[in-house]
């Protein structure tokens, strides 16, 4: 069968639509993501329901605040959508595509038309960008300001006009009250290193960051004053049990309710110093992220990295601002001891502009494929044949025969897609299009599957918990409690959906559950199965008959094993 190259315009259309519907697959029907994504969606949550939109607040999530901005479209996000996994997730869905429309949009002007298509389709058929759609954490909006700010910066290098600086300050902006830091860490280091080695350094004076950097951190500088006045207030009300000068001494450890030195202390001082909760990792560690990240393009991300070296000395100038990119969004996260695959994510729309660079110089020279192309090659071939056997065989191992309704048509769909890539491989157009669609094809198909074997598996369960303790109530108003529940079973996710579904959520102790139990209000007690006995002898002793409902919950803090819930209901 001859492969055929697509025309241009419809490949966009056909790539535009594929992402589109790609980052929006399952987002309604996948359950919340302990811990991070649910602690959001209760700060969401909490804002819209009790109109307080400056401290993020939720039960045990104390160590998820940050600043407010991710959580502000969240909230906005729910008034449009209602209060559920879609709008939830849709803030992170815009941002990506904003991402990826910027790299277009800013990059044309400095790497050409060509190449800033060719990196946005890149980024969107990566594997770590579109996973942000799926999980609603704030790094997808900072990515989005990020690039922003960057990609205004080196237009401004060659263009300095005022709509480039203002796209600059923007960004930082929002990136700074969506994370903090960060991208002032990402942006003043680019910064700096182009006024040392760009030719064009003189230009960044133009940018005035003496004045625009104070005026860009207004917004969070008045969000800082809103939240110390209101942790002010609340210290007043509570009778002011510290010296409020003392306010900025207080620690996580000594569970004071303040935010902003909460997060000075949480997010500032203890990753300069160290790590936190174990979040650290060997020597390469991001490496090996942005390797899976690019996996979908490795042939020429092993090519691109060895390139990469031999040009640190002597770059062109658009190849400087690219490695400048990578060496702030990428190496600087190597060098600190606190690391999460997220961390480096402001280097992968360098990244993707870097491989498009790459791409354009073998168009240009024709096809030889070097050693590390070939070795990328063969990863890439045995990794996606050992996906198109082995997820299937896995799958209905690990779950049930009915998985294999979808996995495998999954697996003929990637053979093909496969097919077409490994076929194409000596026409550098005809593959970089088969690539784009094995990218998409591929992340599309898996959460196709993964949504379904979700859903029939017992190990995110708590959207069924409280599905089922709402069924028992005959969707009346009842009370709802949570009794003798372990901490593998307190997760935040739990409290989320029970305040949901429910209002106000109890913690009872098995005493006051079998009395109000006795009661005549109507109430949902959710019982752990390590206090389950005791409740029942409790209340067989006072000769009451109960009818519970079990739900096995598989716990991924114990290695799988199941830490079931029973539901019973006086109603």
């Amino acid at each position: 069968m001859k492969l055929a190259l697509i025309p241009a315009p419809r490949f966009t259309y056909l790539v535009s639509a594929l992402f589109v519907c790609m980052l929006l697959v399952g987002n309604h029907s996948t359950t919340l993501w302990d811990e991070d994504e649910a602690a959001y969606a209760g700060f969401g949550t909490e804002m819209v329901q009790t109109g307080n939109w400056v401290n993020p607040q939720f039960k045990y999530s104390t160590i998820h605040r940050k600043t407010p901005l991710h959580f502000w479209s969240i909230a906005v996000s729910y008034q449009i959508f209602g209060v559920n996994e879609f709008a939830l997730r849709m803030p992170s869905v815009l941002a990506i595509l904003l991402t990826c429309w910027l790299l277009f949009l800013l990059g044309k002007p400095i790497f050409g038309v060509l190449n800033a298509k060719r990196a946005a389709f890149i980024l969107a058929s990566s594997v770590v960008l579109p996973l942000m759609a799926k999980i609603a954490f704030t790094d997808a909006t900072l990515l989005c300001f990020s690039t922003l700010a960057v990609l205004s910066l080196f237009n401004y290098l060659y263009q300095p006009h005022w709509k480039y600086n203002t796209g600059l300050w923007i960004g930082i902006a929002g990136g700074v009250l969506t994370k903090g830091p960060p991208i002032i860490i990402l942006v003043g280091g680019i910064w700096l290193l182009l006024a040392l080695f760009h030719t064009n350094r003189k230009r960044l004076i133009g940018t005035h960051p003496w004045f625009f950097g104070p005026v860009a951190l207004l917004p969070f500088a008045g969000w800082c004053y809103a939240s110390y006045s209101q942790d002010y207030a609340l210290w007043e009300s509570t009778g002011g049990t510290i010296p409020f000068s003392d306010w900025w001494q207080t620690s996580f450890e000594g569970k004071k309710i303040y935010l902003l030195p909460f997060l000075w202390d949480w997010y500032v001082l203890r990753r300069i110093g160290g790590n936190v909760l174990g979040q650290t990792g060997f020597p390469g560690y991001h490496f090996v992220v942005l390797t899976i990240a690019f996996f979908t393009w490795l042939p020429f991300w092993l090519s691109g990295v060895g390139t990469i070296f031999k040009k640190i000395k002597r770059p062109t100038a658009l190849e400087l601002l690219l490695i400048v990119w990578m060496v702030i969004g990428w190496l600087f996260w190597e060098l600190m001891s606190s690391k999460l695959p997220s961390y480096s994510m402001g280097a992968q729309p360098a990244i993707a502009l870097w491989l498009a660079l790459q791409i354009e110089k073998i168009e240009k020279e024709g096809i030889k494929w070097t050693i590390t192309h070939k070795i990328g090659w063969g990863i890439y071939g045995l990794v996606f044949l050992l996906i198109i056997i082995g997820v299937p065989i896995t799958a209905t191992l690990i779950f049930e025969k009915t998985t294999l309704w979808y996995t495998i048509p999954m697996s003929l769909v990637l053979s093909y897609l496969f097919y077409r890539v490994w076929g194409s491989r000596h026409t550098i157009n005809l593959l970089f299009q088969n690539m784009v669609l094995m990218g998409l094809g591929f992340l599309s198909l898996i959460w196709l599957c993964i949504g379904p074997i979700i859903e029939q598996t017992p190990i995110k369960a708590f959207d069924d918990v409280i599905a089922r303790a709402n069924k028992m109530s005959g969707n009346e108003p009842s009370r709802f409690a949570l009794v003798g529940l372990n901490h593998k079973q307190l997760k935040i996710s739990l409290f989320v959906y029970a305040q949901q579904a429910f209002g106000e959520v109890e913690e009872l102790t098995v005493k006051q559950a079998v009395e109000a139990y006795q009661a005549s209000e109507n109430i949902v007690l959710v019982i752990g199965h390590e206090q389950w006995e005791n409740v029942q002898q409790q209340l067989k002793l006072e000769y009451i008959a109960l009818q519970p409902t079990q739900i096995d919950y598989w716990s991924t803090d114990d290695q799988l094993r199941s830490q079931p819930f029973y539901l019973v209901t006086n109603r």
